[in-house]
């Protein structure tokens, strides 16, 4: 049986290729797997296949069978195996790994159905990736291990068995760096090319003609059918082939070119090729190679079907969805697209999106908003046509329904963005239908017309398509277009609109209502500000309407595209600035739901998404799940929080200690001992874990708070056994930064103690929530006085930069807290204007120079980056220390020069505090104390930063005594005068 199968493999694979592993013998494979996965090897009798059978038993993670495989890889080659399996349609990956185990290269295959016999699939060197590691060179070269790897899908995981039958590889040719043109033969009404070898391509670009037929053949004598649709750019996938013979109607045949793998990787590339050849402005500027910029439109909690407006005003339906694109046809014929106007942004009430296009001839508002429950929101679009000129205009308003994305193609985390595919478009009863969307416009369009792709998507072939009743593409890619006509007198407007639900009639009542209940939402925290501060309240409200609407149920995550998951690190973050702005509801509701899947050891997971909790190693997930549990709490004074929590917590505390211990040997480096294991939880060092004291800054916040749950659930002994855990690991933590300070003789706080590296942005955490300041002052203030003369660099034009990441904002919080008042605002203005568009106070993840540069943004708004900013801006308010509250640290002298501050509303640990500064005529200021957090034991005090003269204090007629540019508040003090010193 055995060498029945060995033979069956040799027979299925190229006389050229070399078997690696016929499976016969299973002694080398090992099956491992994550938390609370299980897995083990089994021999299928049936076909003698060697199976891994997995059950995922509700939790994500994944399922290995590994061996030890030296292999020398040639420049070209294909990997061939023979694949079955069962179960749900889960990733499959075969990974290889390098001596080092550090450098992993892969085939990763989303969602890969598998069939139920064994069959073989071919993979090319294309095919193989290079996934993570710290080597410089990233071409797979040689390895040491292969691996098997299930991973638990979008839909859960579940249980299975995946089959390998054998393992072999076949060395190739490397293709020509150039290829020869191709041997030409033309016959009747048809051309055939011959390339002289085996040639892969993805498509078939057309600069001249069209073909109606597009056969291939790799023997000149059986022929395969490819392609039997016209139009200009043909993606077909991978194919290889050496006869391309097309058929085509005319004199001339068409001049057709190849288009491989590198220029056309998928569908959206084909599409941009078409954009180029089509006038400015008839497709978005995303397939231009422009970056686009977007802004999410939704309700609170319904991330997964969000809308998008993009910043020239088309608007995605839902998440992966088609988008509805805007232009106005002029009364002559021509076309006023995004290309055409200048653009403006702004928002209502902070929170729903708005695109204005100026042009001299015509004006369009574009306004989008959402309501209804979470599970099933409603887009909402208004567009309202202005006649700027000084005679009567008549106008079309052309709604063009559209395969793609507003999500750009270069997204491609999660959801790959670009096109999307359409099956079929129908208008019937009012209604546009497409991909399970429903539009519903409140006029009725003069027109409604729609075209496959094959007829070419430019605006000039919609409006002579024919009308629309259903119609069906073979490509999944037809556009619809509603055309609007409109006369307007000089200086008048009309509104049109649509909806996705609910009643259209309503529309304008329902925008108003969507607005209103975000206007009260947003503003619990209310904020009176001079002219120059208040972007900083606007993007405050903006920032807690982006975390709402990018939380799906009660899952708080950082955007609504790339990151369809919930970490707990930005989750714990967001909590925390949601609680400071009165939003206790989204807070607790993440805190219950994120806490129900902490694995049963113990470990908090690092993410979690639908298919469960993620069991990647990140040693800061454990302090910042205690951290939001305790925070929660302190705003709150839950008590029925903590004994919801109280078994979890004491489980968390129990792994995260021995964590600690396990790195507390006796001979231990100092840099290292008693620190939290390397991970790879800090962004940066994901080619390999490292001793990130990221993980130990959050590690020392979750001792720290551990203790406070425990005292207040009473259980003092408890309290007392942790209180030990706490001091020790903070005395290792400060020793172990000292003594990597001297080993890489640096003079600031390492982003790791295994490589002395510089990340003051991960260095923050020291400050807040850590509430270690205090560790190692030194090294602490010289780490920020870097930042700050490299970030001034920056601004300054005598530093280039490539990108950076606004998560950079929690250096304002940090500066503010250091007493520098200018530096953090210097910094604050730099990135404010580095919020794109400008007028919708966010920023993305990731921030280039080149604004039209298109690249990876991460998600837009970005939830975590916006808690970033909201938790530095609360901060230039007021902020927590451990032992009181401090007013004022980050209010500029600009501002307090310039009229009236003040606070009403702000929630912290000890409860809400109201104060006003205000402005006197005669140069003092007044400090008014409307309300005490009542649970503050400790100091308030008011800091006046700068490097002015400070102000005489007094409490009726009381001198108040300044500790160096902080006043300390008498406890009973509601008034507090302090007059200008000459």
């Amino acid at each position: 049986m055995i060498k029945a199968i060995a033979l069956s493999l040799m027979v299925s694979i190229p006389a050229a290729a070399a078997v690696l592993d016929d499976m016969n013998d299973s002694s080398p494979w090992k099956a491992t797997a994550s938390d609370q996965v299980k897995a083990s090897l089994r021999r299928d009798v049936r076909d003698d296949s060697l199976c891994l059978d997995y059950d995922f038993a509700g939790v994500s993670g994944y399922a290995v069978m590994r061996r030890e495989l030296p292999l020398h890889w040639p420049a070209d080659f294909a990997l061939m195996t023979r694949l079955k399996g069962k179960g749900m349609n889960n990733d499959v990956q075969i990974k290889l790994v390098d001596t080092s185990g550090d450098n992993v290269w892969w085939i990763n295959r989303p969602a890969l159905p598998l069939p139920d016999t064994l069959t073989e699939m071919r993979f090319k060197r294309r095919h193989v990736a290079f996934a993570w590691g710290p080597t410089e060179d990233r071409v797979l070269k040689q390895s040491r291990f292969v691996e098997f790897v299930v991973v638990a899908g979008q839909q859960g995981g579940g249980a299975g068995e995946l089959c390998v039958g054998g393992l072999a590889m076949e060395a190739r040719e490397p293709a020509p760096k150039v290829w020869p043109e191709p041997r030409r033969k033309i016959g009747a009404g048809e051309v055939t090319l011959d390339f002289q070898r085996l040639r892969e391509f993805n498509g078939l670009w057309f600069a001249r003609g069209a073909a109606l037929r597009v056969e291939v053949s790799d023997d000149n004598r059986r022929w395969k059918l490819l392609s039997a649709r016209a139009g200009r750019a043909l993606f077909v996938g991978e194919q290889e082939w050496r006869w391309i013979r097309l058929r085509y109607e005319g004199r001339k045949p068409p001049e057709v070119e190849l288009r491989d793998a590198a220029q056309w990787p998928d569908r959206n590339a084909a599409l941009a090729e078409v954009a180029r050849s089509l006038p400015r402005g008839e497709l978005p500027r995303a397939f231009l190679g422009e970056q686009n910029y977007w802004t999410v439109v939704g309700v609170d909690g319904g991330a997964q079907r969000s809308g998008l407006v993009n910043e020239d005003g088309a608007i995605e339906l839902t998440r992966g969805g088609p988008s509805l694109e805007p232009a106005v046809q002029l009364s002559d014929g021509r076309l006023v697209t995004w290309a055409q106007a200048r653009i403006e942004h702004s928002l209502v009430e902070n929170a729903l999106p708005v695109v204005q296009w100026r042009h001299a001839d015509v004006e369009l508002r574009v306004e989008a908003g959402a309501d209804g429950p979470p599970g099933s929101p409603a887009l909402l679009a208004r567009y309202t046509l202005r006649n700027p000129t000084g005679k009567t205009q008549r106008y079309a308003l052309l709604l063009a329904l559209r395969p793609w994305q507003v999500n750009p193609p270069q997204q491609f985390l999660s959801t790959p963005g670009g096109i999307s595919l359409l099956p079929s478009l129908a208008w019937s009863d009012g209604r546009l239908a497409a991909a399970g969307l429903g539009i519903q416009p409140r006029e009725t369009p003069t027109e409604v017309r729609a075209a496959p792709w094959s007829a070419g998507p430019g605006l000039a072939t919609l409006l002579l398509a024919p009308p629309l009743i259903r119609l069906s593409d073979e490509e999944g890619l037809p556009s619809a277009l509603m055309r609007f006509d409109v006369q307007l007198a000089p200086g008048q407007a009309r509104t049109l609109g649509w909806v996705t639900g609910g009643e259209a009639s309503a529309l304008d009542t329902r925008l108003a209502v969507a607005a209103s209940q975000w206007r009260d939402r947003l503003g619990v925290l209310e904020l009176q500000l001079p002219p120059q501060a208040r972007p900083v309240a606007e993007t405050m409200r903006s920032a807690l309407a982006q975390i709402l609407m990018s939380r799906d149920g009660p899952a708080l995550r950082p955007g609504t595209r790339s990151y369809a998951r919930s970490w707990v690190r930005d989750g714990a973050m967001m909590v925390a600035g949601l609680v400071r702005m009165g939003e206790v509801q989204a807070a607790r509701e993440f805190v219950d739901w994120f806490g129900g899947y902490i694995f049963d050891s113990g470990k908090v997971p690092c993410c979690v998404d639908q298919r469960g909790a993620d069991p990647v190693v990140e040693n800061d997930s454990h302090g910042q799940y205690l951290f939001a549990v305790a925070e929660l709490w302190r705003h709150t004074q839950d008590r029925a929080l903590l004994e919801r929590h109280w078994p979890k917590v004491q489980r968390v505390v129990a792994w995260m200690e021995g964590l600690r211990l396990s790195e507390r040997k006796p001979d231990a480096d100092p840099r290292f001992k008693g620190l939290m294991p390397p991970s790879i939880s800090h962004e940066g060092y994901s080619d390999k874990a490292a001793y990130s004291y990221w993980d130990d800054f959050w590690a020392l916040r979750g001792f720290k708070d551990a203790v406070q749950i425990a005292q207040a659930m009473g259980d003092t002994a408890q309290a007392v056994r942790w209180a030990v855990s706490r001091d020790e690991f903070e005395a290792d933590l400060a020793a172990s930064i000292a003594a990597t300070a001297r080993h890489y003789k640096i003079d600031h706080i390492a982003g790791a103690a295994d490589r002395g590296d510089f990340d003051a942005t991960s260095t923050t955490m020291a400050l807040n929530p850590a509430q270690a300041g205090g560790l190692v002052p030194d090294l602490l203030r010289a780490t920020f006085d870097r930042y700050v003369a490299e970030a001034d660099a920056r601004i300054d034009g005598r530093k280039a930069w490539r990108d950076y990441t606004p998560y950079e904002l929690r250096n304002v919080s940090a500066l503010v807290r250091l007493g520098r008042v200018d530096d953090a605002h210097r910094l604050l203005a730099w990135f404010f204007g580095h919020q794109r568009p400008a007028g919708w106070n966010q920023w993305a993840e990731v921030v280039l120079p080149d604004a039209r540069e298109a690249r990876f943004l991460g998600d837009m708004p970005h939830a975590w980056v916006s808690s970033d900013y909201l938790r530095s801006a609360l901060d230039l308010f007021a902020y927590e220390t451990d032992n009181g509250l401090v007013l004022g640290s980050g209010l500029p002298a600009a501002w307090r020069n310039a009229g009236d501050i003040g606070v009403t509303g702000l929630s912290t640990a000890w409860g809400r505090l109201d104060y006003r500064l205000l402005r006197r005529a005669d140069g003092g200021w007044t400090l008014c104390i409307d309300r005490r957090p009542e649970r503050l034991a400790g100091e308030l005090r008011l800091a006046w930063p700068g490097t002015g003269r400070l102000p005489r204090a007094s409490v009726e007629t009381q001198g108040l005594n300044w500790q160096g540019r902080e006043l300390s508040l008498p406890a009973n003090a509601t008034t507090i005068q302090l007059e200008p010193t000459p």
